[in-house]
């Protein structure tokens, strides 16, 4: 069996213990591959139906909120082991299919793994569960990223990652419609903090409308392309907002 490792970057802070026939599904809560794999979504319903909608299709608060015996349970049933070691086998195959180079027009920079696509865009709609999106143009964009896995094509997607995602709609006790809206927390998301040649955080300065803005990355793995997204940090800006 294995301890979720509250020392690595981005993992819950839990005292769950996954058996070892079902430590695969810490693994690929770590890529959003399995969001679009066959059986992906599935294998982590399939192990509490109830709790994965509480957690709004959530992995990781998923594996740090299921019970002990309910893991005792699932890591007993033969089918559901199989289940999850042909996922797992699947993802590492996918994962080990070799980086495309793309023939490039003549006089144009070449591809690859070392010199990828970089791919700009606001919004990314790739599972979500990962609220960087709000409508059809970031569900295209987010297509791109999994075609772009697919097709093993070499791309680095550049976005941002938004302190409150989607909001969510309820009725009052009067029966009118409201809105409200939950604050992103990270450490609940598959993001590993990127780091410079010191091992301290990265942030680059964004200038926007002369304010200085530090931004921190954090990447986020989508399949074989891989997600970079921007957050502001507690630093103020360098010049206050204008009127």
């Amino acid at each position: 069996m294995i301890e979720l490792e509250p020392q690595k970057p981005g993992t819950l802070k839990t005292t769950t213990i996954i058996p070892s026939a079902l430590q695969a599904l810490e693994r690929l809560s770590w890529n959003y591959w399995w969001s679009w794999s066959s059986d992906g979504a599935g294998v982590y319903r399939d192990l509490d139906a109830d709790l994965w909608d509480q957690v709004e299709h959530n992995p990781h608060a998923l594996l740090a909120q299921v019970s002990q015996y309910r893991l005792a349970e699932m890591a007993a049933d033969p089918v559901y082991r199989d289940r999850v070691q042909r996922l797992a086998d699947q993802f590492d195959a996918y994962m080990n299919q070799p980086v495309r180079n793309p023939t490039t027009a003549p006089g144009s920079s070449s591809i690859s793994a070392e010199k990828p696509v970089a791919y700009f865009c606001a919004e990314y709609g790739v599972h979500n569960s990962l609220p960087l999106y709000s409508g059809g143009l970031g569900v295209l964009a987010g297509d791109h990223l999994k075609s772009a896995s697919d097709l093993g094509l070499p791309l680095v997607a550049v976005g941002l990652l938004y302190r409150y995602g989607y909001f969510r709609q309820r009725l009052d006790r009067l029966g009118w419609q409201e809105e409200f809206y939950g604050e992103t927390d990270p450490t609940k998301l598959p993001l590993e903090q990127i780091k410079d040649a010191d091992a301290k955080p990265l942030e680059i300065e964004v200038l926007i409308r002369e304010r200085s803005c530090a931004r921190r990355c954090g990447a986020q793995i989508s399949g074989a392309s891989r997600c970079i997204c921007s957050t502001q940090t507690l630093r103020q800006m360098k010049k206050p907002i204008d009127g």
